[in-house]
């Protein structure tokens, strides 16, 4: 963790900056990107456009951009909106936008929810992918950690674990790709594109209620 970085990061929290913002600062702060991750992502440096949550509810059923849509709305969870400036300030570092503009995409791509199992899932994705913040030491840590907290949904969370790793060897690199260009297509569609299985043909399980994950960040 670097805390000249982290204090930045909660300067500008208390200054009341975009939440997009924020998390991007506070993954600049706690993580370095993935060893060569920004050679793969030169041509979308600076790329992560704002949403209009109402304008994707009018998209087609069964479209990325209306999926993605439930997902957030079932979650009460707002699109991050990442400021011109900060866009600008990470050209050179595209891994830590990237990541943070399409954490909540993978969920709904992949068929994870926002519970501890679905998290776990999510994040192993990314760690097959070669994509992901603290890599494979983090996910076995994850593993027993979410395991400790939640006993009776260990095996989901390990379940989903081999699924999300699994699923992300077999993919395309999803953050490399421009999937906020997609939202109209069928998401089908777009799973097909990338390499990603039907979350029901992949065996995704379901978290069950946690009152850690509630108490963690917001998750029901």
């Amino acid at each position: 963790m670097n805390l000249a970085k982290m204090l930045e990061m909660l300067g500008a929290f208390r200054a009341g900056a975009p939440l997009g913002d924020v998390a991007v600062l506070k993954l600049d702060a706690l993580s370095a990107p993935p060893r060569g991750i920004n050679a793969q992502l030169e041509r979308l440096r600076g790329y992560a456009p704002t949403q209009d949550l109402s304008a994707l509810r009018e998209l087609p059923p069964d479209s990325l951009g209306r999926e993605y849509a439930r997902f957030l709305d079932a979650n009460g969870i707002t699109p991050l909106a990442v400021s011109p400036h900060i866009k600008e300030r990470f050209r050179e570092n595209p891994f830590v936008l990237r990541y943070t503009a399409t954490h909540d995409l993978h969920h709904c791509l992949l068929g994870f929810d926002a519970g501890l199992a679905g998290e776990a899932g999510v994040y192993a994705f990314s760690v097959a992918q070669g994509a992901a913040p603290g890599g494979r030491g983090m996910l076995w840590f994850m593993r027993i950690l979410y395991a400790l907290f939640s006993p009776p949904q260990a095996r989901r969370i390990w379940h989903n674990i081999r699924v999300g790793v699994r699923q992300g060897r077999a993919a395309k690199l999803v953050i490399a790709e421009p999937i906020e260009a997609w939202f109209a297509e069928p998401i089908a569609a777009v799973r097909k594109k990338l390499g990603i299985e039907d979350p029901h043909a992949a065996g995704v399980l379901a978290s069950r209620p946690s009152v850690f994950a509630r108490l963690a960040y917001g998750a029901k």
